[in-house]
């Protein structure tokens, strides 16, 4: 894969997705090979020979592969974040459609499976989403059906199963009567002359709309998230972390390749080192345990929290290095660690 992240380069002006060589799975490490954005690209425009750059020419920018990246490496186009932006804005009871079943009105995008999970509880969490699944009983579109399940699936377990009851509805069938809806050009540009929207400064850096963040969409919960647990005595929501066994000490090596930085490894203090964990950054990709020279990190569970800031993962049994202070193993007769052994005998 490091030719193909080598050849990844995007230009602001271009209206395509970005990708984010700092949260890409494969950058750093070859334990775990990711080829989502291959596999779920209907024009082909990622290389699976790795061989040349990006067809950006060929690209529709349909953003199937931004909700398929696992570690949210790739950013949406300028034109999906703006649409997203006026969708983020609204709240109360929202319906989406697919392109499909525009004549249903609604918000309507391409295919609903573009819309990445945390999107989906963004808004979910502002109201009602109701979602019209009446034309993908008849798509042909297999790989779409897949993510899109993949998608709801994710959300219903991160907002629990009566969370999904309360702020998700699924139609199969006819949807009641709505109001039709669209967003026009100007309905865009007073949304982004409105200085005190809150989405407005998450979705969007620059003004003019050149670049989003990878991370947007789980910012955007996490904030949403948090004001909620600010207002209700009872709040939680389900992630899906890493869990260290007990034969962890803290060496840090999965905190210094996480894609999102989700991981933090504290000082040790009386043979004690805690282990943080951002929810929010993590992903659940899977790169911590892959990378973990002594298996440490056990699978990945859900875990039920009350909120998607920094939390305290675990304290773990942890010496430190005599001469440079790194962890090393509590069980182990040495005091030094290997980098300062082989230091030694040189």
């Amino acid at each position: 894969m490091s030719l193909l992240l080598d050849v990844i380069k995007t230009n602001a002006v271009d209206d395509h997705p970005f990708p984010s060589l700092s949260h890409c799975i494969n950058r750093n490490q070859k334990h775990v090979t990711c080829s989502a954005c291959m596999d779920v690209c209907p024009k082909g425009v990622y290389d699976r020979e790795q061989k040349t750059p990006p067809k950006w020419n060929e690209c529709q920018s349909c953003g199937l592969c931004v909700a398929a990246c696992p570690s949210r490496c790739i950013a949406p186009s300028p034109a999906n974040s703006k649409r997203h932006l006026l969708l983020a804005e609204r709240t109360g009871e929202i319906v989406l459609s697919c392109r499909r079943g525009e004549k249903q009105a609604g918000h309507v995008e391409e295919c609903l499976a573009l819309l990445p999970w945390e999107f989906l509880a963004y808004l979910a969490l502002g109201g009602k989403l109701i979602l019209n699944l009446k034309p993908c009983k008849d798509c042909p579109h297999e790989d779409c059906l897949e993510l899109l399940e993949d998608q709801l699936y994710k959300l219903k377990c991160f907002l629990g199963e009566e969370g999904y009851a309360a702020h998700v509805q699924v139609c199969f069938d006819d949807l009641p009567n709505v109001k039709e809806e669209g967003v026009s050009r100007r309905d865009f540009f007073r949304a982004m002359a409105h200085g005190g929207q809150k989405a407005t400064a998450l979705v969007i850096n620059d003004v003019a709309g050149s670049r989003v963040d990878a991370m947007i969409y789980r910012r955007m919960l996490a904030s949403r998230v948090r004001e909620l647990a600010k207002n209700r005595t009872e709040f939680s929501c389900t992630m899906t972390l890493p869990w260290m066994t007990d034969e962890c000490f803290g060496c840090g090596i999965c905190a210094l390749l996480c894609p999102g930085g989700a991981l933090e490894i504290g000082e040790e203090q009386a043979g004690k080192r805690p282990v943080f964990i951002t929810p929010h950054k993590c992903t659940g990709c899977g790169v911590c345990k892959a990378v973990c020279r002594d298996g440490c990190v056990g699978e990945i569970c859900m875990m039920k929290l009350p909120h998607m800031d920094r939390v305290l993962l675990r304290q773990v049994e942890s010496r430190s290095c005599e001469r440079c202070g790194r962890a090393i193993s509590p069980g182990k007769e040495e005091t030094l660690c290997i980098a300062c052994r082989q230091k030694r005998r040189k």
